[in-house]
């Protein structure tokens, strides 16, 4: 008799031997095509998605990547720097490894990857600030815990949260600090859009310290703008990097989209601005500026846009969360469209933003 030798149809009984024993969850999940939610499921609470963002707010905080030297440190070195106990810290760096932050050699030595940077406080991709934020994890938190019946995404509100970061003046860098790293990381493609050719003045509003209206003026030099923004954050504007290029083609005024806008600008702009609120306070703020624009002039509205299909996309989560944070919201384009009728405003075109998953609603005058 011919010996029989393993081969395809060995492998493709040991597969549905294996396939057998799998559980009908187990089925279930592995069909999932989303690796995050697949993998979130079959882990649950050990699984990245749940420890990832707990990990990376502690390497931050610590300052781990910055007391991180070219050519590595070991975990006991890292401890010593950053004043904390060295297994905890080992293991913590272990699991960045895995996740690409670190590289560890032989030697046990860790040292910081390309990606790790985002983690350094003196990175151009820095995102050191919003790496450490946890204030929006305790809101979920609270959220969960909330009795039943007691609607607890609608908890937050954006006057509560805006006059609580101007109350705290860390509370207020820290936050600035952390829209500076989304508007490097979000809106880099704004300054390259066909939308700015007909422009003279360009107002910011609620611009920050002033990241993308710098970004449009380099872009542009033939442009003037305007930083438009509550005074504590104008006060930071006025000290902090991002505007120093442009300094003398940039006015900084001070105020509240609900008391009013400063006119002179043909063109204003709102990035992420709208999502903070609920549709009454988002129209008063399209209402204002519609009143304060030029003549014959354009409202630009940079923000995630709800795709009127089931499809997945960003703006689903982050619809959550400013609902959960804010009392805010994302919309569709026709929820736009209402908003914008409101305040005699017009859509004309849609643009994306880069390679982000933002778009720039491009919206005249009646």
């Amino acid at each position: 008799m011919q010996e029989r030798r393993p081969g395809r149809d060995d492998t493709v009984i040991k597969k549905l031997e294996r396939a057998a024993t799998l559980t009908e969850l187990e089925r279930l999940v592995r069909g999932v095509p989303d690796p995050v939610v697949r993998e979130f499921l079959l882990m649950a609470d050990d699984s990245s998605v749940a420890v990832l963002p707990y990990a990376l707010a502690i390497t931050a905080r610590l300052g781990v990547a910055d007391a991180c030297p070219p050519a590595g440190s070991t975990a006991e070195e890292l401890a010593s720097a950053v004043g904390f106990a060295t297994e905890p810290l080992r293991s913590l760096m272990n699991a960045l490894t895995g996740a690409g932050f670190f590289a560890r050699d032989e030697h046990g030595r860790f040292a910081l990857t390309e990606l790790g940077a985002v983690l350094r406080s003196d990175s151009p991709v820095s995102m050191r600030a919003t790496l450490s934020n946890v204030g929006t994890y305790r809101a979920w938190l609270r959220a969960v815990d909330s009795p039943a019946g007691s609607r607890p995404f609608s908890a937050g509100s954006g006057e509560a949260f805006f006059e609580g970061r101007a109350a705290e003046p860390a509370d207020q860098v820290a936050f600035s600090t952390r829209m500076r790293e989304r508007g490097t990381r979000l809106y880099a493609g704004l300054a390259d859009l066909a939308v700015w050719d007909a422009a003279s003045t360009v107002m910011d509003i609620g611009g920050g310290t002033g990241t993308v209206i710098s970004a449009v003026l380099r872009a542009h030099p033939r442009l003037s703008g305007v930083l438009f923004d509550r005074a504590p954050v104008i006060a930071l504007a006025e000290t902090t990097a991002p505007l120093d290029p442009v300094r003398d083609r940039c006015a900084l005024v001070a105020g509240s989209f609900f008391e009013g806008l400063p006119a002179g600008a043909d063109v204003h702009l709102l990035c992420s601005v709208l999502h903070d609120w609920d549709d009454e306070k988002a129209a008063d703020i399209l209402r204002a500026s519609a009143a304060s624009v030029a003549p014959g002039g354009r409202v630009l509205v940079c923000e995630l846009v709800v795709p009127s299909s089931p499809a997945p996309h960003p703006a689903r989560w982050s619809d959550l969360g400013m609902l959960m944070l804010l009392g805010g919201r994302e919309r569709t384009l026709l929820e736009f469209d209402k908003l914008f009728a409101t305040a005699g405003l017009t859509r004309t075109r849609v643009l994306p933003v880069g390679t982000s998953a933002f778009s720039l609603i491009e919206t005249v005058t009646a």
